[in-house]
């Protein structure tokens, strides 16, 4: 009979792993080794919209926040990192076609001399937010998102009080959405008033005054018509050509006047007809781009309950992967007991042996495996929660690491390298069966 063997992971040793061994005890040696060599801000994060990661979004720094450094785009998987030297404050912008333009800024002028020769890593998750986003107040980005700031100790954190500050308000509840959207509408409705009244208006006083010019016109030659009438009738005979003359000046004159005043009439209605026009085609637009916010909303309002069923769903698959857990546990706990049935029948029979056997065998240098110690520290921030786990076996040591973002997001690193929750937690379940003995 042979005891339990210890997971098949724990056998795996690859020259890759010696190096990463090598680096993760090289980043936590003391300042002073490093005293010599100036150190630099690892920036590393990953872009997300809706929960899925956003590739393709630039990522722009800049140097005392005017003078750009460096402009990448986010991989497929939305990551992106670059590194910042200490010395100076950087300003770091975030944009993607649709999506409201964000910005941060590091402070590193101000770091210590003693401990410039850190090479600290900072990760964050960057969300995207739509620009016709209601749900959002966009006017806040107007200012940066979080100030990273030096802790005094070793790394880099958010200014929590900034930051607390700033996501106060942030997101704006359905109560408040409908108000605005009410005083938006009113807004609209109001100057819709205000350009037909205008437009009528403007149709009144065109009416009025071509009214007033036609009545003018028809005076003008009425009067002409009367004089060259009273005029034929005082003329004596023998100076009918004269007078006919002078006739034929004054219709000229006439015609002329009311020549000019028709073409003044033409010009002012031609100009007030094209205002016309204008407007109108301005009001068409007006309604086509109403119609399209009236869609965009219902694209919103579709939006809010795909959100809502995806929540219940991410529910009901909490509460499983609470069950899965569960049910994790209870086989870790069976399986703990029958390895303590297991090593009590190994210890009996070795124990039968051992009475049997006229010598001892040589146990020279033989040393026993010692059970794993592990740490857990937990940092609870505004945007995150960080569960830090540290396993320490022989000479062998893990960093297990579980971040929680407010809006939902969850990742798991071991060793600073992303994993899936399912390596995560039978890993995590292991180690804590060692404790539980």
């Amino acid at each position: 009979m042979t005891l339990l063997s210890t997971p098949p992971y724990s056998k795996i040793r690859s020259p890759l792993y010696g190096v990463l061994l090598v680096c993760f005890l090289c980043i936590f040696l003391s300042e002073k080794t490093y005293a010599q060599a100036p150190g630099m801000l690892e920036f590393a994060g990953r872009a997300v919209k809706e929960g899925k990661p956003l590739s393709g979004a630039t990522v722009t720094v800049y140097r005392n926040g005017s003078i750009q450094q460096e402009q990448i785009k986010t991989g497929k998987n939305g990551k992106f990192d670059f590194n910042l030297v200490f010395g100076v404050d950087y300003k770091i912008t975030f944009s993607n076609p649709g999506c409201v333009e964000m910005y941060l800024l590091v402070y590193t002028s101000k770091l210590p001399k003693t401990k410039s020769g850190l090479y600290p890593l900072y990760q964050t998750e960057i969300p995207f937010f739509e620009t016709t986003n209601p749900g959002v107040r966009i006017s806040k980005f107007k200012t940066p998102f979080t100030k990273i700031i030096y802790d005094g100790k070793k790394a880099f954190m958010d200014d929590e009080a900034y930051l607390a500050q700033f996501t106060k308000d942030l997101v704006i509840d359905p109560a408040e959405q409908a108000k605005l959207l009410a005083e938006k509408e009113a807004a609209e409705k109001a100057k819709r008033d205000a350009a037909e009244k205008l437009r009528l208006d403007i149709e009144n006083k065109l009416l009025a005054d071509a009214k007033a010019k036609q009545d003018s016109i028809d005076k003008a030659a009425e009067l002409i018509k009367m004089k060259r009438e009273a005029s034929n009738k005082k003329e004596p005979d023998n100076q009918t050509i004269e007078t006919e003359a002078i006739r034929l000046q004054q219709e000229k004159e006439a015609k002329n006047s009311i020549a000019k005043k028709n073409k003044e009439i033409k010009t002012n209605y031609e100009n007030d007809l094209l205002k016309m026009i204008a407007e109108n085609e301005r009001q068409t637009k007006q309604k086509a781009f109403n119609k399209q916010e009236a869609s965009a909303n219902t694209v919103i309002t579709q939006m809010r309950s795909e959100a809502t069923v995806k929540a219940q769903s991410n529910k009901v698959k909490e509460e499983q992967k609470l069950k899965q857990n569960e049910m994790l546990a209870n086989q870790q706990y069976k399986s703990n007991e029958i390895t303590k049935l297991v090593e009590a029948a190994a210890f009996a029979e070795r124990s039968v042996r051992i009475s049997k056997q006229t010598t001892l065998p040589d146990v020279k240098g033989y040393t026993k495996k010692g059970s794993p110690n592990f740490a857990v520290t937990i940092y609870e921030g505004i945007i995150k929660t960080v569960r830090t786990t540290n396993v320490t076996q022989g000479q062998k040591m893990d960093n297990y690491r579980k971040e929680i973002y407010f809006w939902g997001t969850v990742c798991y690193y071991k060793n600073n390298i992303e994993i899936d929750e399912t390596t995560y937690n039978q890993e995590i379940a292991y180690f804590s069966s060692y404790k539980d003995q």
